[in-house]
């Protein structure tokens, strides 16, 4: 499970609903949940945890797309197996991983040092409190 520290910016209801916006070392991550409890409030340091399997890799992306989370990273390593290849990514955020299939690594020719974006959607992360 990845984890990345952030301060909650702003947060939006919508009756359950919530969409909250954080700062995580400049970069800006949106988060998307149904409960929301009172520890999580403007200004609050929190993390942010998602999984390596909810974050996909674009190389060369162009254009719009819906997924809220689109990150700079930089392929730090890359830990090639027969079917899943664990990608370790920095970001001004800090490091986390991508675990991706090994098709899709020899498809998209990732290789150490690349630029990408890391995309994850906004009901894929979760908040925890420090």
């Amino acid at each position: 499970m990845n984890r990345i520290p952030a301060v909650v910016e702003a947060i939006e209801a919508n009756h359950e609903l919530h969409r909250i916006t954080l700062d995580a070392g400049g970069e800006r991550f949106v988060v998307i949940t149904l409960e929301l409890g009172d520890e999580f409030s403007l200004g609050a340091e929190v993390n942010i945890s998602f999984k390596s399997t909810h974050v996909a890799l674009a190389k060369g992306l162009q254009g719009e797309v819906t997924i809220s989370n689109r990150i700079e990273v930089v392929v730090v390593r890359i830990s090639e197996n027969e079917l899943l290849t664990e990608i370790e990514l920095q970001s001004r955020a800090g490091n986390f991983t991508s675990l991706i299939t090994t098709e899709a690594l020899r498809r998209t020719g990732l290789r150490e040092g690349d630029g990408v974006i890391a995309l994850m959607k906004a009901s894929d992360l979760y908040l925890s409190t420090v």
